[in-house]
């Protein structure tokens, strides 16, 4: 098992407030799939088993952008390819596409 660790980033963000977004996170050999919404603020921890992962997200971010008006938008984010191994932290950084 190891833990990968999922940070969403908004180029347009000083400061993300909330992320409300489903992460699905897909095994490429097993098929197995993982699910989960526990994202705090702009970051999401989850024990999967080693392996080559897909990972999305969908949801909507709440953020202060840069000049300091508070936004609500959709968004997504994609890898095709992750290689989650070893007993240590594989973090991810994630850009949001925003899809309104």
């Amino acid at each position: 098992m190891a833990n990968v660790t999922i940070i969403v980033n908004c180029d347009d963000a000083k400061d993300i407030d909330r992320i409300q977004a489903t992460a699905t996170i897909t095994n490429l050999n097993s098929k197995q799939v993982f699910r989960s919404v526990k994202f705090i603020k702009n970051t999401l921890t989850e024990v999967v088993l080693r392996g080559a992962y897909k990972i999305t997200l969908d949801g909507v971010i709440r953020y202060i952008d840069k000049n300091n008006k508070v936004r609500v938008r959709t968004f997504r984010s994609t890898t095709n390819f992750v290689s989650i191994t070893g007993s240590n932290d594989t973090h991810l950084l994630m850009q949001t596409i925003f899809t309104d």
